[in-house]
C-alpha cells in the first residue's frame, strides 16, 4: 500500500505539525505534500529530513510566510499536486489540503482538525472594517462554494473531536469517525509540588481571549503567567503597564520551549483556558502534567476536562466569568488528584492515536478494495428500444 499524506502550509511546528509527525511515523515512506514550506521550521522536530513536496506557491517569494494571503490560490495549488503512483492519499486538512484531485483507484482519506474556520464560524471575526473587506468578502465568498464542492472528493473523514465532526456535518454534509489527535502525555512529571500561581499559554490571537483572562487576574492579587507570543500580545503588555501596581502580578514570558513549558504546567495552581478550540492540546498538556484546568465549555474542552473532576468550566470568556470560575475552583477545588489527572490524559497519548489512524487507514482501504466499481454506463445498443 503506497500512501501520500498531504498537509496545508508549514509555516512553523505548531499543533498541525506535531499530528502531521505522527501520521508520518504510522507511514515512515509517504512523501509529504503542502503548499508551502518555511525552511528551516522542520529542523530538530520529528519531520526533520522527510521528503516534502512543495507546490507552485512555495515559489512566489515574499507570501510563502504569509500563507492567509494565499488562500485564494490554495485550490489552484493543491489541485496540481501529482498523485499518480498512489494507493492511498491521506490529508491533514484544516484549509484546502481535502481538494486534491485522485482516481477512481485511489482511496482518498481526509484527518480534519477543522473546516476553515475563517472563512465559516469564525467569518465574521476576520473582516473587521477596511477598504479591502469587499474583496475579502469576494474571495472566501467563492472559497467555500470550492471548499463544500471539494469535500465530495474525500472518500472517508476522520474528525479531531466530535465537536469537530460536528462541524464537518454542517458544512460538508459528511459523517466522520472521530480520532483524537496525539499529546506527548509522556514528557511530563505530574508529582511535581504545586506553587501558588495560574498560568495561561497558547498564541495571543483575539479568538484564545489571552485579553480577557488578563484583565480577569489585574489588580487580583493573584499570580498569572502568561506563555505564547502573537499579534494581539503588545495589546496585552500595554494593558498590563496601564494597570500600574495592579498589573505587577500579570508575568509575559513570551514564547517558551517545550522543557520550560512543561516547567510550569508541572508547578502551576491551574491552567486557565479560555479559547473554543476544535480540540484543544494545551488542556490535555496541562492534565499529563497534574495541572486542573478552568476552561471554557465550549468545543473541545467539553471532551477532555471533567468539570468538577479534572477542572471547572465556564461559559464566556470574559473577565467575570473567568474570575468567578477561578474563585470558585479555589474554594472548592477538584475531586482528581495530579496522578489521577496524569491517568486522564492516557487516552491521547501519541501511541493511542498511532494505533487508530492506522486502524482506519486500514479498515478504509480494505472496503475500498473490497467496494464493487462503478456500473459502466449504458451504450446505445444496450437501451430498450423506444416504443412503437
Amino acid at each position: 500500500m503506497r500512501v501520500a499524506l498531504v498537509h496545508e502550509c508549514i509555516a512553523g511546528y505548531h499543533g498541525s505539525e506535531r499530528v502531521l509527525a505522527e501520521m508520518a511515523a504510522v507511514f515512515p515512506d509517504a512523501p509529504i505534500f503542502v503548499t508551502t514550506c518555511r525552511r528551516g521550521v522542520l529542523d530538530g522536530t520529528p519531520l526533520a529530513g522527510r521528503e516534502v513536496r512543495a507546490s507552485f506557491l512555495d515559489r512566489v517569494l515574499g507570501l510563502r510566510d504569509r500563507h492567509r494571503l494565499l488562500l485564494p490560490l490554495m485550490p489552484h495549488a493543491v489541485e496540481r499536486h501529482d498523485l499518480r503512483g498512489f494507493d492511498v492519499v491521506l490529508g491533514s486538512h484544516h484549509a484546502a489540503a481535502h481538494g486534491v484531485l485522485t482516481s477512481a483507484e485511489q482511496l482518498h482519506l481526509c484527518y480534519t482538525h477543522s473546516p476553515a474556520r475563517y472563512a465559516w464560524d469564525l467569518y465574521q471575526d476576520h473582516l473587521p472594517p477596511e477598504v479591502f473587506a469587499p474583496l475579502r468578502r469576494y474571495f472566501l465568498h467563492r472559497f467555500r462554494g470550492w471548499d463544500v464542492a471539494a469535500a465530495q472528493r474525500v472518500d472517508a473523514f476522520a474528525a479531531n473531536s466530535r465537536h469537530v465532526a460536528r462541524r464537518i456535518a454542517k458544512t460538508y454534509r459528511r459523517e466522520a469517525d472521530v480520532i483524537y489527535p496525539p499529546v506527548d502525555v509522556g514528557r511530563f512529571r505530574p508529582d511535581r509540588e504545586r506553587e501558588d500561581f495560574y498560568v495561561t499559554l497558547g498564541r495571543l490571537v483575539g479568538y484564545k481571549h489571552t485579553g480577557a483572562v488578563v484583565e480577569a487576574f489585574l489588580g487580583t492579587g493573584r499570580r498569572l503567567v502568561v506563555i505564547g507570543d502573537g499579534p494581539e500580545r503588545r495589546a496585552i503588555a500595554r494593558r498590563v503597564r496601564r494597570a500600574g501596581a495592579d498589573g505587577r502580578n500579570v508575568e509575559l514570558l513570551g514564547a517558551l520551549d517545550d522543557a520550560a513549558v512543561a516547567d510550569r504546567l508541572e508547578r502551576a495552581r491551574a491552567l486557565v483556558f479560555a479559547a473554543h478550540e476544535d480540540f484543544g492540546m494545551v488542556p490535555v498538556e496541562a492534565l499529563a502534567a497534574g495541572c486542573p484546568v478552568i476552561a471554557l465549555g465550549r468545543g473541545g474542552a467539553l471532551e477532555t476536562v471533567e468539570d468538577g473532576v479534572s477542572g471547572l468550566l465556564f461559559t464566556e470568556a470574559i473577565p467575570g466569568a473567568i474570575l468567578d470560575a477561578v474563585e470558585r475552583f479555589e474554594s472548592q477545588g477538584v475531586t482528581a488528584g495530579p496522578s489521577e489527572l496524569h491517568s486522564l490524559a492516557q487516552r491521547f497519548a501519541a501511541e493511542v492515536f498511532r494505533r487508530r489512524l492506522a486502524g482506519w487507514v486500514r479498515r478504509e482501504y480494505a472496503a475500498f478494495l473490497e467496494s464493487p466499481p462503478c456500473p459502466k454506463p449504458r451504450s446505445s445498443s444496450d437501451r430498450p428500444a423506444s416504443p412503437g
